[in-house]
């Protein structure tokens, strides 16, 4: 057995480098877990000793590759303590009124309004007790003054009237941090307008939603023309999602249309990720190469495959510049760029290799992509689906046969097509729940269809259109595409209304995703009998989430919105009105994505449940043998303390407490944030915000008067 194993570790040499990306994004990992950021130094010092390491060993393989396996992941941990130093974002440390004046960078309609992006950020009037955010994001409410903001140009100078405050925390541990997000944007504070916008300096050319910054004005331009062509080609709901598909372009799509598409699996056709740039680049690359094959002279003189693949690139780019350039599209370009480059280097376009060689680039230069769901979702599917590509062309060369009529062509390819979608689903399903909270059950199903239709149809007739927009020919090419999007929609309607479209489960911890990404990279790098170990690491993904208890309690930033979960009853809120978003974020991490919501103090009093009751003091509650408690003043909280076992205040108390009574006021809220709680036969047990982010440069001061809202 062992000489068996050891013959394997052998023959999977060539497949060593395939797990340098993997230890490139565990040193990442890494680094985003740390309590508080650590030295400067540490990330060259850990390189430094991991690269001489691997001097030392170089002449034994095995010894060797572990080395190898140490330097990518100090490399990984070194890149994301230099992203972080290097973005330096200036975040606003407390809620303020000021005239802000700034560069913009983006304009986003959306359906509730407008939303400006500023950079270069000052204050009309300079205040030295806060630190001037590095850029600013301001929501602009309602359509009053949709002229003046279409007037708008990226890189104009305005000044507006804003209420600021701090990007918010997550409304519970580990739940999204949204300060860590807006840090590695470059926006240190976000808020709302309350005055006009003025115009303090034109600068060159029009903008539109979605354009960042460095697109040329004449690209910026023309998009906008792009996309109120294609609008007024084709009546909504289809004409927006064209838009959105073509220059990236949603604020057209419509809040039910949107939400549709998240419900059946389908929101990753309205983003400009892989599968678009791919479908966009395939299909000139087949056209070019099909035309010029129509000349034998050039077909059989001239490298022809190169040429289809060097004009798809070309087109890619401009596929890139055209959709805005936002990360995810300009992750799908480096993937397709380098499928096209090794086609024109002679080398196999798809592989693991180059998977990993496009992971290894966009974490070098984007390290905090990892922990993101955009990038693990991509990844998951891709490799999954070469994975499984590459052990369906191994079969293919041992077993050659005699090659399939129509008939099984046909039924190879509707087989081709139900696997990759099962197998993208369960690849990315640990993702979905662990970022979102929901796994799409139908989803399977619906990109059966959706996604053929989509490739075959919509996407060719899109890029038809884009080719002949230029002559005032894009008409035809864009009603079929309208005909794809229609079947499309049709599809997402009909997959949204089946039961099970969707199923709400309990947010996945960290640690099983890790040992599920883990087993799931193993079973499918390797490819000998070694790769099988790859199950033991799911199972214990799976046992650490079977092992996770969710908590039974969620208390708000602010000490005035909490919720506790009663066995056999249900969840019971401390009041309702307001805080909408925190509260759908607490359902979801409970397993309540598809739940209909929380019981208020009233409905539960009243139906019976044993010690729940509020008053104009507050609110007392009896869970699984414990007393929790929410004084509403300071003179309540010393009744609460000789009775409950946790007293939860948003106001600030003299002194905690006596006893075992654990004390939550006003004070810790500010210091701590959010808390979640787990009653256990042994006491209870808290949880905040801060324990889990610890103190890193986006976590700022937790010092609000208000829960998070959505931004």
């Amino acid at each position: 057995m062992i000489g068996r194993f050891a013959d394997a570790a052998r023959r999977e040499s060539p497949r060593r480098l395939l797990w340098l990306p993997v230890a490139l994004g565990g040193g990442i990992g890494v680094y985003f877990s740390l309590p508080a950021e650590p030295s400067a130094l540490l990330g060259p010092a850990l390189l430094t000793g991991a690269i001489g390491g691997a001097l030392l060993v170089r002449r034994n393989a095995l010894m060797l590759w572990v080395s190898l396996l140490l330097v990518a992941a100090a490399l990984g941990l070194s890149a994301a303590q230099l992203r972080t130093r290097t973005v330096g974002t200036v975040m606003l440390d407390r809620e303020v009124w000021a005239t802000v004046e700034g560069r913009v960078t983006a304009i986003e309609r959306r359906p509730a309004g407008w939303r400006l992006t500023l950079a270069d950020v000052a204050l009309a009037e300079p205040r030295r007790d806060i630190a001037v955010p590095t850029g600013v994001r301001v929501a602009i409410g309602g359509r009053t003054r949709d002229a003046q903001l279409q007037m708008l140009r990226i890189g104009d100078r305005v000044r507006v009237r804003s209420r600021l405050r701090p990007p918010s925390p997550p409304v519970s541990p580990a739940a999204y941090d949204f300060q860590r997000d807006a840090y590695f944007r470059g926006i240190g504070a976000v808020g709302f307008a309350v005055g006009d916008i003025a115009l303090v300096h034109r600068s060159g050319a029009p903008v539109t939603a979605g354009v960042v910054e460095g697109i040329g004005p004449a690209i910026d331009r023309i998009r906008l023309g792009v996309a109120v062509r294609i609008r007024a080609a084709l009546p909504d709901p289809a004409g927006a999602v064209a838009a959105a598909m073509l220059v990236g372009d949603r604020a057209g799509i419509d809040e039910p249309t949107a939400d549709t598409f998240r419900e059946t699996g389908l929101a990753h056709l309205l983003a400009i990720s892989g599968l678009h740039m791919g479908l966009v680049a395939g299909t000139v690359y087949a056209a070019m190469r099909l035309a010029l094959s129509a000349f034998p002279a050039i077909a059989l003189r001239r490298p022809v495959k190169k040429w289809a693949a060097g004009a798809a690139l070309a087109v890619a780019a401009a596929y890139l510049l055209l959709a805005g350039a936002p990360v995810p599209t300009q992750r799908a370009f480096l993937m397709t760029g380098l499928v096209l480059a090794a086609v024109l280097l002679d080398r196999e376009a798809i592989s693991l290799h180059l998977v990993a060689w496009a992971a290894a680039a966009v974490l070098l230069i984007s390290p905090e992509a990892l922990i993101g769901p955009s990038f693990q979702l991509s990844f998951a599917a891709v490799t999954a689906l070469i994975g499984l590509w590459e052990a369906v062309a191994r079969r293919h060369r041992r077993r050659p046969g005699k090659p399939p009529g129509w008939l099984g062509r046909t039924v190879r390819y509707v087989a081709g097509v139900a696997a990759t979608s099962l197998v993208a689903s369960l690849v990315t399903a640990p993702v979905a729940a662990h970022h979102f909270q929901q796994v799409p059950v139908l989803g399977a199903v619906a990109n059966l269809v959706a996604v053929p239709v989509t490739a075959f149809l919509t996407m060719p007739a899109g890029v038809v259109a884009l080719l002949a927009m230029p002559l005032g020919l894009e008409a035809w090419p864009l009603r079929t595409m309208g005909w794809g999007i229609d079947l499309t929609l049709r599809v997402a309607g009909i997959a949204s209304d089946a039961p099970l479209t969707a199923v709400g489960v309990a947010a996945l911890g960290t640690a099983p995703l890790v040992l599920l990404a883990l087993g799931g990279l193993w079973l499918t790098l390797w490819r000998t009998v070694l790769r099988w170990l790859g199950a033991v690491f799911v199972v214990a993904g799976l046992l650490a989430t079977a092992w996770e208890r969710s908590p039974d309690a969620f208390i708000s930033a602010d000490g005035e919105l909490a919720a506790v979960r009663i066995p056999g009853v249900g969840w019971a809120i401390s009041r309702e009105g307001g805080r909408s978003f925190v509260r759908d974020a607490w359902r979801r991490r409970w397993g309540g994505a598809s739940a209909t919501g929380f019981l208020t103090a009233e409905a539960l009093a009243g139906g019976g449940a044993d010690g729940f009751g509020c008053d104009g003091l507050g609110c007392v509650l009896r869970v699984r043998g414990r007393l929790l408690a929410m004084p509403a003043t300071p003179e309540a909280a010393i009744e609460d303390c000789e009775r409950a076992d946790l007293v939860v205040t948003g106001v600030r108390l003299r002194r905690p407490c006596p006893g075992n009574v654990r004390t939550i006021d006003l004070d810790v809220l500010r210091r701590e944030g959010a808390f979640a709680v787990w009653l256990t036969d042994d006491g209870i047990r808290t949880r905040s915000v801060a324990e889990v982010r610890g103190h890193r440069p986006w976590t700022g001061t937790i010092d609000r008067r208000k829960s998070p809202v959505r931004e």
